[in-house]
C-alpha cells in the first residue's frame, strides 16, 4: 500500500550553528555536493523554505513524503514571525554548535516545541561540528533529555545526517497520519 503524506519540519537553534548547511544537505540543495562542508552559507533572514520529497517505509508499505523544511534564522530579531513559522509544524530539528553548550536549546524548545505540543519522537537534535573535531556531544538539558541526539559533521559523517533524517521522517509520517485522522474524525463528529 502506497500513501502520500505532507510534513512541515522546522530547523531551529542558535545563530551560526549550522542550520542552513544541514538544511541544504538534507534537501540536496547544495551547490558543492562532493564536499558539503565547503558550500557557502550566509545568515538566514527570517526563514527559508526548502521543498523536496523522500520515500520511507510505513508498516508493510511505503509513504511518499512531501517535505517542507523551514530553515529558521537563529536571530531573535525575527521572533515576531515565529507564530506564523510554527503554524502546522509537525517536526522540529534542533541544531546547536556541538563545541558549545546546549543550554540555549531549552529556550528553542520553549519557543517552538511547547507551543506546537509535539512529542519527543517529533524532535531531533543535531550537535553539529563545523570542523572535523568530533568531540562527544554534551548532555542535553532537562527539556530535551528524552530527544534523540546525533553528533554531526559535514566533513566527517555527512551520510549520518540523511540517515537520521530519514529515520526521523518515519516518526513524522506516523504523527501526520494520526493528526489527519483526528482532524477527519472531528469534522465527521
Amino acid at each position: 500500500k502506497f500513501m502520500s503524506v505532507e510534513v512541515k519540519v522546522l530547523v531551529v537553534g542558535p545563530s551560526k550553528s549550522g542550520k542552513t548547511a544541514i538544511s541544504n544537505f538534507i534537501s540536496d540543495a547544495i551547490p558543492n555536493a562532493e564536499n558539503p562542508a565547503l558550500a557557502p552559507s550566509k545568515p538566514t533572514i527570517g526563514c527559508r523554505i526548502l521543498e523536496f520529497e523522500r520515500q520511507v517505509k510505513r508498516g508493510t508499505g511505503m509513504a511518499n513524503v512531501s517535505i517542507e523544511l523551514w530553515d529558521v534564522s537563529g536571530d531573535r530579531k525575527y521572533e515576531d514571525t515565529w507564530p506564523a513559522i510554527r503554524h502546522n509544524g509537525i517536526g522540529l530539528i534542533f541544531v546547536y554548535d556541538g563545541d558549545k553548550s546546549s543550554e540555549e536549546l531549552d529556550n528553542w524548545y520553549k519557543w517552538f516545541a511547547e507551543p506546537l505540543g509535539v512529542k519527543e519522537s517529533q524532535c531531533l537534535v543535531f550537535a553539529h561540528h563545523k570542523t572535523d573535531n568530533l568531540k562527544g556531544q554534551k548532555a542535553l538539558t532537562k527539556a530535551l533529555a528524552k530527544v534523540h541526539i546525533v553528533t554531526t559533521s559535514l566533513e566527517q559523517n555527512a551520510g549520518v545526517i540523511k540517515d537520521e533524517f530519514d529515520r526521523f521522517l518515519v516518526h513524522l509520517v506516523a504523527a501526520a497520519v494520526e493528526k489527519r485522522e483526528r482532524d477527519e474524525a472531528s469534522v465527521l463528529n
